[in-house]
């Protein structure tokens, strides 16, 4: 995999051409408008306008004056370094870009890498149960998003991004029934809806059997599908933490792991390190009465706080036992290093279209499509830990822990309306 991506780097580089202007056409693939509808957010407003007019006139061109393609050429948000053998001299006349992407989805997989079919149909034993609890949720022929059997009487947890709410949709069941589907309610905090199927359509639904437990890092984890197959599989890669911007607590240091435990150094005035008397040089042995052994278990432990929480610190100073309570603050990337980090994340992945901020997730290194997301995440005990929430970048999609979902579900169930909803579920919001 890690093959791919560097390919794909070089690819989406030599793919991103240049000519004169009216000389270049190309329809718009969804993947490229996908990222054009990002780059609207992230660049100036006369470039944006740019990327609104070629989503518009579904176009894979567009035409930059040598002024305006310096501009996106050097702003932070494009990550195709390749720009700078464009020549862009003024006078020299406009120039079109044509935008292509090598296709991800379609791709033929390399025998040796993990997600090959034959590897993932070693899981079908484990994945069965949950499986039978997984739906497809498809517009006309097209899958937007995988869904959760939470109820007997047709309720089904969702991603609610993926659905629009003002086209029809479908349900394809585990028996392989296709059936209209209706959507009640949304969580917009969490990205979550509550959908439900006509059970005398349906039959009988299987709800699904949420996990008391998460698994270690590290551990495997596996992906069911609707058609009882695995999608992919991977490992548990961090313990449950916040993506919303200014909730990943961060305490400020440069942590370098050594025999005795974490030395730190780089500790700016301001930082949370700093205020809690740690200074460079400095070895830390135990957080939170939790010893620490290398970087891996300094950094799992901060992620797992939350900003403004109070940790107590054991370290040492030049032989010397100390201890100290550090009140975490809260990281954010400037605008620049944020929007330069994104979209590089986000190559050799289809990102969800809504990927970040969430309240609590966990993070695997699954390898998913945004239509696979909405559904479950199994250990390979077959039990259910999470719901997949997104796909974040090329090595990164998050779920939401099996008991903060459990929690979403009582809120989003109103058990009056249950009792009342018939044929015309009433579409309410929570937020």
């Amino acid at each position: 995999m890690i093959a791919w991506i560097r390919k794909s780097l070089v690819v989406l580089v030599a793919l991103f051409t240049w000519a004169v202007a009216d000389q270049v056409h190309g329809q718009l693939a969804d993947e490229v408008k996908e990222m054009f509808e990002r780059l609207v957010d992230d660049v100036d407003q006369d470039l944006s306008a740019k990327f609104k007019r070629a989503i518009k006139k579904n176009t894979a061109t567009i035409e930059f004056t040598p002024e305006q393609f310096r501009r996106f050429r050097d702003h932070p948000a494009n990550p195709f370094d390749g720009l700078n053998e464009v020549d862009a001299e003024d006078g020299g006349g406009n120039i079109a870009l044509k935008f292509e992407l090598p296709s991800i989805r379609h791709r033929k997989l390399n025998p040796r890498e993990r997600q090959v079919s034959e590897q993932l149909s070693e899981f079908t034993p484990v994945i069965s149960t949950a499986s039978a609890s997984t739906v497809g949720i498809f517009r006309n022929d097209k899958q937007v998003s995988l869904g959760i059997v939470v109820d007997a009487s047709g309720l089904i947890l969702t991603k609610a991004s993926e659905v629009d709410t003002e086209k029809e949709l479908t349900c394809r069941l585990p028996n392989g029934k296709r059936i209209p589907i209706q959507l009640i309610r949304t969580d917009e905090r969490n990205d979550v809806a509550m959908m439900s199927v006509d059970v005398k359509q349906s039959g009988v639904l299987q709800p699904v059997r949420w996990s008391e437990h998460q698994p270690l890092l590290g551990s495997f984890i596996v992906i069911p599908g609707f058609d009882g197959k695995a999608i992919a599989w991977g490992s548990y890669s961090s313990n449950v933490r916040s993506t919303v911007s200014g909730e990943q607590a961060f305490l400020g240091v440069q942590p370098q792991t050594t025999s005795q435990g974490v030395l730190v150094s780089d500790i700016k005035p301001g930082s949370a390190s700093h205020a809690a008397g740690l200074r460079d040089g400095d070895v830390v042995t135990k957080i939170a009465g939790q010893t620490i052994k290398d970087v891996a278990d300094l950094v799992h432990l901060i992620r797992s706080k939350r900003p403004g929480d109070r940790v107590e610190i054991t370290f040492s100073r030049k032989g010397i036992d100390r201890t100290a309570i550090a009140e975490l603050s809260g990281r954010r990337l400037s605008g620049e290093r944020a929007a330069r980090f994104k979209m590089m994340s986000r190559l050799g992945a289809i990102p969800s279209r809504r990927a970040d901020g969430f309240p609590a997730i966990f993070q695997h290194d699954a390898p998913l499509f945004p239509e696979q997301c909405g559904g479950p995440i199994c250990d390979l005990d077959g039990n259910v830990i999470g719901m997949n929430i997104a796909r974040n970048g090329r090595a990164a999609s998050y779920a939401i822990p099996a008991k903060f979902v459990q929690t979403l579900v009582e809120s989003l169930i109103n058990r009056s309306d249950l009792a009342q909803r018939q044929d015309k579920p009433v579409l309410t919001q929570s937020k």
